[in-house]
């Protein structure tokens, strides 16, 4: 293959040259697609434990010469598979827009425009702009960077950054490690423009064949705990249908009626219904969520969100808007105007910044005449030297352009940070100090500049930032946004904590939690870099304690994170940089900021907000309790809707009388069931209490001892209804009986819908449902029945025989009477809400 001839560095490739180039090369992955992965998933999912079943009855009829009936079960087979493949279908395709959705980004030049595309398109040749926080997904020559280092750890093992310099225009790329980029590898500091040389399966990172999947392959709670349940109720589901096919058989019942029995047993009892109802629910949810500007890269942290009973924040653009405007220009130092201060943090700036408050400065700058142009003309940027994250600042050196001996360092950032490199006097940096408190009482965001002419810098930074003048303080205003104390009142109503992590003043912070409505003490209010000497067990006690965490380093933010959540909290946590990635990753629930975030927190993130809102997240709590509400009350019904069909499967052969329900009723109730728990559940509205409740104990079970007993004794009370209507009207004849017990069981049924609904309530109570699903479903099953006993084919097919209305009636009342007592909920007394909350006291795992 040809090598990659360079293309020209200020436009990029042409759209037809990346084309063209990604149909030679393939797309930038690191695994190819599967093999047939489309028709794997197809036949994974038509591998259902119900359609299997119904096969082998078919087969069992054909065998006993009964090809009607083999045909009819044949023929079942393709609705069953047809509704499972419809939801299979639905789910996979809300997490294929998902993970289109939270698909790393890179950016690159193209036809002279800056895009920003996925990287499985990323072509060799392309144009790669390299950026602080970004990771790096091919390999590659430098062609321009400005204090560039990169994170190589993953293909080195080294944990040092590796400092990178540029290949001239034209030059072919050497072997120097530092003038090549590879890809696994993140931008830690400056930036730089790149041409890709290898992708995919052909960089350092592929051939050492190192697969990286950003999805966690970890199972949430709420799917360890459904998995456990299906198993538990798979096992006792194979041990009762060995044993009824051996009564039967050692009763004198022949193999044929006895496998028969077996085989419709099975079909009643299989709980394949429990993990498809999860898959769906936390499918959708997380696809809604998305509507509503959050992308979920792990769907189990959006029913753990539901859980959460503490959120960690940054204050800026999380609570407040990050838009910053220069509400005061303050001098220091004697003989130091305004436009003094002014232009030497404008000297401190980037010269193309994207930092808003950055921005915010040379926008007033030049309003108040300073004249940023003539100061790049007259001056030259020896060295850049980057934001300190211990010290909070950063700094220029400049030298005048007509002199060899005149250079400049500006330097700003946070005033504690600023002073340590400023020669003042005791007095005058007391007075400093008070200001600044002062400035940050109002809750503005405040920064110190300070300076030092001089000759020849030494380009070490220690040297060139000692001994500098303090010139005065830029105060910013950064308002609240409108919606924030709103969604704080609803968390702090729901039990949920917020904290403020910080690197912001004290004071600052401490105003903004009181515009906030943040909910806190004065010793809540806590300045981190002062707990430097407290023992774990102290630091674990303020992080429990504490509300407002301010000039947090960003090793802290993980230590408070992981305090909390070793004293037994489920947490939330906020973060945008790249030092918050192992906070992200230690808290429960990692939110990276859309807009300001960079790659690597949205890769250690669950979720990430477009809109860096916090409201965003108080959605998406509100979201996570809605879906585990909703499973809850699926998970009810479904109890209760199969408890009659074992029962009715396990009590006929015993009883020694003909069986009610065939495979062919069994397929009619799975045709029901299916959607009813998986699609009118899944979109029931949150109950206007969820939100006043506390946070649920993730440890809890899956359903309360109340609800579950709900749920088996309706089962209990309409499977005694159904069969006490089949005994009764056995001496009328097989099929009557059977007619008349199956639509008190269907009619039972739908009540048992309202009692889901209802919870530990009277079904009555429960709001009057108002989603299409469920009457479209609902309306679905009711008006079958008429339909199934009135046409004569399907009356012969399903083995029933037309009602008169007097037995509709004693149907219908057979059905209420089941079911009726429930209008006057749990009979005992006993009030639970259903899922338990946060509490030391667990019950028994359901």
């Amino acid at each position: 293959m040809e090598p990659i001839q360079f293309t020209n560095l200020e436009t990029g490739l042409t759209s037809a040259e990346a084309r063209a180039r990604l149909e030679l090369f393939g797309p930038n992955r690191l695994m190819a697609q599967p093999p047939f992965a489309r028709i794997k998933i197809l036949l994974k999912t038509m591998a259902d434990p119900m359609a299997l079943m119904l096969l082998a009855a078919s087969l069992l009829y054909f065998f006993l010469g009964d090809p009607r009936d083999a045909l009819i079960l044949l023929a079942a087979v393709f609705p069953v598979l047809f509704v499972d493949v419809a939801l299979e279908f639905r789910s996979r395709e809300a997490l294929k827009k998902l993970a289109e959705a939270v698909a790393p980004q890179s950016r690159v030049l193209r036809d002279g425009l800056e895009l920003s595309i996925p990287t499985d398109q990323l072509v060799p040749g392309d144009i790669l702009l390299l950026q602080e926080g970004s990771g790096i997904h091919a390999d590659g020559v430098l062609r321009r960077c400005a204090n560039l280092s990169v994170d190589e750890s993953q293909l080195t093992g080294e944990s040092e950054p590796v400092v990178k310099g540029p290949v001239k225009d034209g030059s072919e790329p050497a072997g120097n490690e530092a003038r090549t980029f590879s890809a696994g590898s993140t931008v830690l500091t400056g930036h730089g423009l790149g041409q890709i040389l290898e992708t995919g399966r052909r960089t350092r990172y592929g051939k050492i064949s190192v697969l990286v999947d950003e999805e966690s392959g970890e199972q949430a709670p709420l799917q360890k705990k459904t998995g456990a349940i299906v198993r538990r109720l798979a096992l006792a589901a194979g041990i009762v249908i060995v044993s009824i096919f051996s009564i039967m058989y050692w009763r004198g019942s022949s193999f044929s009626a006895a496998i028969l029995a077996a085989i419709s047993l099975g079909i009643a009892v299989i709980p394949e219904e429990f993990p498809l109802v999860l898959t769906v629910f936390l499918s959708l949810g997380a696809w809604r969520l998305s509507k509503q500007g959050v992308l979920i890269k792990n769907l189990g942290s959006v029913e753990t969100l539901g859980a959460t009973t503490v959120i960690c924040v940054d204050k800026t653009g999380t609570l407040t808007q990050a838009q910053f405007a220069l509400e005061s220009c303050r001098p220091m130092a004697k003989g130091i105007l305004e436009g003094a201060v002014l232009e030497a943090a404008v000297m401190a700036c980037e010269f193309s910044p994207a930092d808003p408050m950055e921005k915010a400065l040379l926008a007033q700058a030049l309003r108040q005449g300073v004249d940023v142009s003539l100061i790049h003309h007259q001056w030259s940027l020896v060295y850049d030297y980057d934001f300190d994250p211990v010290g909070k600042h950063m700094s220029h050196v400049w030298k005048k352009k007509e002199s060899e001996n005149l250079w400049l360092v500006v330097a700003k950032g946070a005033l504690e940070g600023v002073l340590d490199h400023c020669e003042i006097s005791i007095e005058d940096k007391r007075k400093i100090e008070r200001e600044n408190e002062r400035l940050a009482a109002h809750g503005s965001r405040v920064l110190a500049v300070a300076a030092r002419e001089g000759g020849k810098m030494t380009g070490e930074r220690e040297s060139d930032e000692t001994r500098l003048k303090f010139l005065g303080f830029l105060s910013f205003r950064d308002p609240l946004r409108p919606d924030v104390p709103g969604a704080v009142a609803q968390c702090q109503e729901a039990g949920i904590r917020i904290k403020i992590i910080t690197g912001d003043h004290l004071l600052t912070a401490h105003a903004v939690a009181d515009a906030a409505g943040i909910i806190h003490e004065p010793d809540d209010v806590i300045n981190v870099p002062g707990l430097g000497k407290l023992t774990p067990v102290e630091f674990a006690q303020k992080a429990r304690k504490g509300v407002v965490f301010a000039r947090v380093q960003p090793e802290q933010k993980y230590a408070i994170v992981d305090a909390l959540e070793k004293s037994g909290e489920v947490v939330a946590m906020t973060g945008d940089g790249i030092n918050d990635a192992p906070a992200l990753k230690r808290a429960h629930i990692g939110i990276a900021m859309g807009r300001k975030g960079t790659e690597v927190a949205k890769a250690a993130a669950d979720m990430i907000l477009l809109e860096d809102s916090f409201t965003s997240i108080v959605a998406t709590v509100r979201e996570g309790r809605r879906i585990f509400a909703n499973i809850q009350k699926s998970f009810s019904y479904l109890i209760s809707f199969k408890l009659p069909s074992v029962g009715i499967a396990l009590a006929c052969p015993l009883l020694g009388v003909p069986l009610l329900l065939l495979p062919v009723h069994l397929v009619w109730l799975e045709l029901i069931q299916h959607p009813v728990s998986a699609l009118v559940f899944e979109e029931e509205p949150l109950d206007e209490n969820e939100m006043k409740r506390p946070p649920r104990d993730p440890r809890a079970p899956l359903l309360g001892i109340v609800p579950v007993m709900l749920s088996v004794f309706s089962g209990l009370f309409l499977m005694t209804a159904v069969l006490w209507t089949y005994l009764a009207r056995l001496p009328e004849g097989v099929v009557h009986a059977r007619s008349m017990a199956f639509c008190v069981y269907i009619l039972g049924s739908l009540v048992h819908i309202w009692d889901a609904r209802a919870m530990e309530r009277p079904w009555w109570k429960a709001a009057f449902p108002r989603t299409k699903r469920f009457w479209w479903v609902c309306g679905f099953a009711a008006f079958s029945l008429p339909i199934l006993f009135q046409i004569p084919w399907l009356a012969s097919v399903f083995q029933v025989e037309p009602l008169s209305l007097k037995d509709w009636g004693i149907a219908l009342g057979s059905a209420l009477a089941a079911t009726i007592w429930r209008a006057w909920g749990w009979p005992f007394g006993i009030k639970n809400h259903g899922d338990p909350r946060h509490t030391s006291e667990i019950p028994p795992e359901v």
